[in-house]
């Protein structure tokens, strides 16, 4: 059994850096950017698992900041809405409050067998609360995220949240969901001819066929934006078959009920795909609200759900965590 390690002492590009690591994972946490999770380093192969902007690197934002002018990549939360929108008069900004917020944080368990950190944010705009608690246990590849949500506000609340973790491309990287249905979002490159088609072929407006299982090129320019409904499962995972190794997420899919995929092979010059569990779609909420696709909560109600991020190594690891529906 292997110690499981913390420390708070470090910073990064002037930002408090807090680091939970076990023999396989080095994880790293910025506070300030509303406990954003920055990195996931296989330790093993040396291996960054998320995505990180060459550009843009982290720095601190101010409220209601425009997200993209900003986005340096790793896994951020996004709550409570997408696209800045108006809701009962009130602007709420783009991606919501988290990111451009700091989260007060808090060790809540620490042992040679686990590493717990709680993170906090209130809202600004919006009487809210939103808790994450973040573990590391020993000898795991995997990250284990536990979430409350609060509306502390006198009326009901609703909103759009999801994980927003930006993982890199590759050569032949592959993307697995055990979906049904795709949605696409409309103004963001690839034209589909049609805004809604089966899981996993999109007909394309030339005549042609996509298959949404290879993930963009880099290099590509290829965009896409779109929503992948009616899940038979909770994960979703991205897989490098050259490599050997794979990213995956565990959740409730009774909450978090579609899978929403981003992937640029090169908008602005960037290259990654972010997989993103939400608890409704569309990327406007005005337009989520009138659908029936967003999540409420009344007067003092919360949500409560987990999820776990998992590095998966080896050459049989992507299959055993699908359960061998790897075409999918």
């Amino acid at each position: 059994m292997d110690d499981v390690r913390f420390s708070d002492e470090w910073t990064y590009r002037g930002l408090r850096t807090l680091i939970l690591e076990n023999r396989v994972l080095r994880v790293t946490v910025l506070p300030e950017l509303g406990g954003k999770i920055w990195s996931i380093v296989h330790k093993p192969g040396d291996r960054e698992m998320l995505w990180h902007n060459p550009r843009v690197p982290p720095r601190l934002p101010h409220h209601g900041a425009t997200y993209d002018n900003w986005f340096c990549g790793g896994w951020d939360e996004v709550f409570p809405n997408d696209f800045p929108v108006e809701i009962d008069g009130e602007m709420w900004p783009d991606h919501g409050e988290l990111w451009s917020t700091a989260a007060t944080w808090e060790v809540v368990h620490r042992s040679d067998d686990a590493i717990s950190v709680a993170f906090a944010v209130r809202g600004i705009a919006l009487a809210t609360r939103f808790r994450k608690v973040v573990t590391l246990r020993s000898g795991e590849p995997v990250v284990e995220v536990a979430y409350e949500i609060v509306n502390e506000g006198r009326e009901t609340l609703r909103f759009q949240w999801k994980s927003h973790p930006a993982l890199p491309l590759g050569e032949g990287a592959r993307l697995h969901l055990p979906v049904r249905r795709v949605i696409d979002e409309p103004g963001f490159g690839e034209v589909f001819a049609g805004r809604e088609f089966a899981w996993p072929m999109a007909p394309r407006a030339n005549g042609s066929w996509l298959d949404l299982r290879d993930v963009v090129a880099p290099g590509s320019g290829d965009v896409q934006f779109w929503y992948g409904v009616d899940l038979a499962d909770g994960w979703a995972a991205v897989s490098y078959p050259d490599d050997a190794i794979g990213f995956g997420l565990r959740f409730d899919p009774t909450i978090l009920t579609p899978v929403w995929v981003f992937a640029t092979g090169g908008w602005r010059g960037l290259e990654t795909v972010i997989l993103e569990p939400c608890t409704g779609y569309h990327a406007d909420l005005t337009e989520a609200i009138a659908a029936g696709t967003h999540h409420s909560l009344g007067p003092g109600e919360r949500l409560l759900t987990t999820m776990s991020a998992h590095v998966l190594a080896g050459p049989d690891a992507i299959t055993g965590f699908t359960g061998g529906r790897t075409g999918q």
